[in-house]
């Protein structure tokens, strides 16, 4: 259940599970980066990087200077910089106790940014103490998220095909499929398959919005949904972030056509679900069946973004009851659940893996491949003209001048992270798959979002023609 443009920014910022809210240095357990007023490691000089001049740079230079602030400077302006949104989930007086946490180790210094308009990863640095910042702006421009974890490992691009496996090998519950796709079919290409976990029907996020695209295009091939249809934001299938439709008003009406664009380019989860109640959830059972899974019955019942937030994050109760269906149970208890989204503790949400008792979407590397293959001939059929675009829009990687387009869907949840790409060269050749999954059992373990796409980027590299 995953937000941004052509940058591992994007990525990351559409990929968090729920909201991208306060997290790691809420104070919620012992895990989180614990600043000391008495640092052990000497202060470092490094390179001043700028952020950019955008919504979201702004908000995050001004979160900058309030952590630069002297300690018990409270956080004014509270109300004109964060959503009410997210002001209902987070109370001030707990985004107080975050900055003053991380004040005693100013002056804070930004080392590297990713960004696109609306969301930015930044990677800061305090006296100690390394940071990974992640910030989403809503169309008002208010901070509708942000993040603070420890900051991703840097990490060496890899030498050659060897070195990469061996650092996916190292990943927990890892996968790694890179494939040509000819007539079709994905062919896997030598010495770029493998993982602690290579072939496994791993979780996969929000790269399920993949087979409800499908099903959307199967709906209008089938003359029953066009894309200029309209469906309705309600208080019954209103979701959680990501994405933003979360915060529209009910009544507030899209194309189908917009719906699809934003469930794909911002992973925007209410947006899925309102296509997914427009083809029915039946359609989308079918449409993974007809796009080369497997074993479809793992995600059969198909569940919605919402019903996944009840069933992971919400009653304790209702996890263990999915974990121990059979279909039937399983659509039972879907029918039973309440409409919209549960109200979520998002510091209690961050550490809790809720895959490991089923909640989520599964597949094998060979199905998450076998789904962008599906769509790349749809794409070109009359009503599938529109997919191209709606894929392309956020490539999850940067892109290099060995490739055309770039299609990419990912996803994560509580320890997992994923991301698929369908590259098409800019010369000759096969257009080329790459899916990396990875699914850890512990928050602390899930692998940051910026080495996944450092790992897409190199396999992207080693596998140009």
């Amino acid at each position: 259940m995953t937000v941004h443009r052509g940058v591992a920014a994007r990525v990351a910022a559409g990929m968090l599970a729920a909201a991208v809210l306060l997290g790691a240095c809420t104070g919620a357990g012992g895990d989180a980066p614990s600043p000391s007023a008495t640092p052990t490691v000497e202060p470092t000089q490094p390179a001043v990087v700028e952020l950019p001049d955008s919504p979201a740079g702004e908000q995050a230079r001004w979160v900058l200077e309030q952590l630069d602030a002297p300690a018990g400077s409270g956080l004014p302006e509270v109300e004109e910089r964060f959503s009410a949104e997210l002001l209902a989930q987070v109370p001030s007086d707990e985004l107080v106790a975050v900055v003053e946490q991380l004040r005693p180790l100013a002056p804070w210094t930004v080392t590297g940014v990713e960004a696109g308009p609306d969301a930015l990863v930044a990677q800061i640095g305090g006296q100690g103490q390394d940071l990974e910042m992640q910030l989403a702006v809503d169309e008002a421009g208010l901070i509708a998220g942000l993040f603070f974890g420890e900051a991703a490992p840097a990490r060496e691009p890899a030498a050659d095909a060897a070195a990469l496996l061996d650092e996916v090998a190292g990943l927990p519950g890892s996968s790694l499929l890179v494939a040509e796709v000819l007539d079709g079919a994905c062919v896997p290409v030598e010495g770029l398959v493998g993982g602690s976990s290579a072939g496994a029907e791993l979780p996969v996020g929000s790269i399920a919005k993949l087979w409800v695209l499908g099903a959307v295009v199967d709906a209008i091939a089938a003359g029953t949904l066009a894309w200029e249809d309209e469906v309705t934001v309600t208080d019954a299938l209103r979701s959680l972030p990501s994405g933003e439709l979360q915060d529209a008003e009910a009544g507030t009406t899209l194309t189908v056509r917009e719906a699809a664009q934003k469930m794909i380019e911002i992973s925007d989860n209410t947006a899925t679900d309102l296509l997914i109640d427009a083809v029915g959830r039946e359609a989308v059972e079918r449409a993974m069946v007809d796009m080369g899974h497997a074993d479809p019955g793992i995600n059969i019942p198909f569940a919605s973004t919402r019903e996944l937030f009840h069933l992971g994050w919400g009653d304790p109760t209702l996890r263990e009851r999915w974990s121990g269906a059979d279909e039937a149970g399983r659509r039972a208890l879907l029918a039973e659940l309440p409409p919209g989204p549960p109200e979520i503790d998002p510091a209690a949400m961050s550490l809790v893996a809720a895959w490991p008792d089923g909640v989520d979407w599964f597949a094998t590397a060979a199905d998450v491949c076998a789904a962008h293959a599906a769509l790349a001939e749809r794409a070109q059929t009359p009503a599938g003209e529109p997919l191209t675009e709606i894929l392309t829009a956020n490539p999850g990687v940067t892109p290099d001048d060995a490739w055309s387009s770039i299609a990419y869907k990912g996803g994560s949840s509580v320890g997992t992270m994923a991301g698929s790409w369908y590259a098409v060269p800019a010369g000759d050749g096969p257009p080329v798959v790459v899916v990396l999954q990875t699914a850890a059992r512990s928050a602390n373990d899930a692998v940051a979002a910026r080495t996944m796409v450092g790992i897409a980027e190199d396999a992207l590299r080693l596998a140009a023609p």
